[in-house]
């Protein structure tokens, strides 16, 4: 006897409800992108059910994870906003500094190679091991004036961390959901800010009573980096993109774009930026060094977060976001250079050391750093974004990533060597043609953000 049309496909309806999350790993299928409203999903093609993730395997735990690893690694660079380092002059951090960043623009490039042969995991957990040593080699020097180990591990660093920014760059561009790809920007910025204010903080509380400009107690380093030799070990719990489960269904893309010549031009445009991005971190280290002991990094947090849940916000087109996201930040980073420009001829005039809360100069800029800390942590997390709207291909955004680390580490490189020859005035002026020559090349390339 035949069974009617209706019974038929009332069982098949009922088997396709029942394998939905069976044994047959549908649910790691691509989600197919429907053209509109109503618009049907093949059979077996359905998004996995929160539930049924291993909480180790989804895109919240590897965004935990990166936060975790830069939150341990960057706890020893609060250092530095106690008299740069603990070292009596700044020069030395500018010197090595240099060599860092120099040798990121080498290894940068390089990084793809590495992650073929190792994973992204590996290459995450072998990159951050620069920082635990870095510190080793501050304390040495603060300790015993031991200048040729902070050579070194200015070399190894920029090898090791060349490895750690472009990899990191290309997990948190990749692996999340688009409504969760602003966020995990945020949240991997924001562990930078709590990292640096928590080591701030324990290193102020070691050295409260210490009245020497630029001198810390040896015993500061101990802890600092106790924390950041946990971060190589955070690292590991990371998963491989083969292995990462995705909310909406849809696998992290590892083959080549077809784009890639229109892609090629995007990030030429972009390379005032980048340079940009990272020349200014040796004036603003002087400046905080010089001025301040220690100032806070929550605004940096909340400018970061703002950022990333504008992005992600459901209400506007992606062109929209990006349009806005950009006039914003722009308008509001050119008000704090004028900004810095006036203290900083200030400060030229008065040439006050060590600002204390108790002096009338301090609060001439640490305002200033309040307001600077939520703008460029807000264009930090707009530049990761920006690159990540070029394509969303774990290999293409390696090489891309490795471009801009490459290139903002030379801007970097570029800062310091700017910094030990000339004035401060000279320098924060310097910084001034960079931002306003990366405007127009970075909206050539905002226009051209589609849905």
């Amino acid at each position: 006897m035949r069974v009617p049309k209706e019974g038929v496909r009332s069982r098949r309806l009922t088997a396709r409800s029942a394998n939905r999350y069976g044994r047959s790993g549908s649910a790691n299928k691509p989600r197919s992108r429907g053209t509109g409203t109503g618009s049907r999903m093949p059979r077996g093609d359905y998004p996995p059910e929160p539930s049924t993730i291993p909480w180790n395997r989804s895109t919240r735990f590897q965004a935990a994870v990166v936060a975790g690893v830069f939150f341990c690694g960057r706890v020893y660079s609060a250092l530095n906003a106690l008299g740069a380092g603990g070292l009596r002059s700044p020069h030395l951090v500018n010197v090595t500094s240099g060599i860092s960043y120099g040798l990121n623009v080498v290894f940068a490039l390089l990084t793809g190679i590495f992650v073929n042969v190792l994973g992204e995991r590996i290459v995450l957990s072998s990159g951050v091991i620069g920082f635990s040593i870095n510190g080793a080699s501050l304390y040495c020097n603060n300790k015993f004036e031991t200048t040729w180990l902070m050579y070194f591990s200015s070399a190894l660093q920029g090898f090791a961390t060349a490895l750690l920014w472009v990899v990191q760059a290309a997990i948190m561009l990749a692996y999340p959901e688009p409504d969760f790809k602003g966020k995990f920007i945020s949240i991997w910025y924001a562990s930078i800010a709590a990292g640096q204010s928590v080591g701030g903080a324990l290193a102020l509380g070691f050295n409260a009573e210490n009245q020497n400009a630029g001198a810390i107690t040896p015993i500061t380093y101990i802890p600092l980096i106790t924390i950041a030799a946990l971060g190589p070990f955070i690292a590991l719990l990371l998963s491989n993109p083969e292995k990462v489960i995705r909310r909406d269904g849809v696998k992290i893309q590892s083959k080549k774009q077809l784009s890639a010549v229109d892609e090629a031009k995007k990030m030429v445009l972009l390379i005032p930026m980048f340079i940009f991005s990272q020349w200014f971190l040796s004036y603003k280290g002087t400046f905080t060094a010089v001025y301040h002991s220690l100032t806070s990094a929550f605004t940096g947090i909340a400018g970061t977060f703002a950022m990333g849940f504008f992005l992600d916000s459901p209400r506007l087109s992606r062109s929209t976001k990006f349009r806005w996201a950009f006039i914003g930040t722009y308008t509001l980073y050119s008000l704090v250079w004028i900004w810095y420009t006036v203290v900083q001829w200030y400060y030229a005039k008065t040439n006050p050391v060590g600002l204390d809360w108790t002096q009338s100069e301090f609060y001439a800029s640490f305002l200033l750093i309040l307001v600077d800390g939520f703008v460029d942590h807000a264009f930090q997390t707009f530049l990761y974004a920006l690159v990540g709207s070029l394509t969303e291909d774990m290999d293409e955004l390696e090489r891309y990533t490795g471009f801009l680390k490459a290139v903002n580490t030379g801007g970097a490189a570029l800062g310091y060597a700017v910094q030990t020859k000339w004035s401060m005035v000279g320098a924060e002026a310097l910084l001034i043609g960079p931002w306003f020559v990366q405007v127009i090349p970075t909206w050539l390339v905002v226009r051209k953000v589609h849905k």
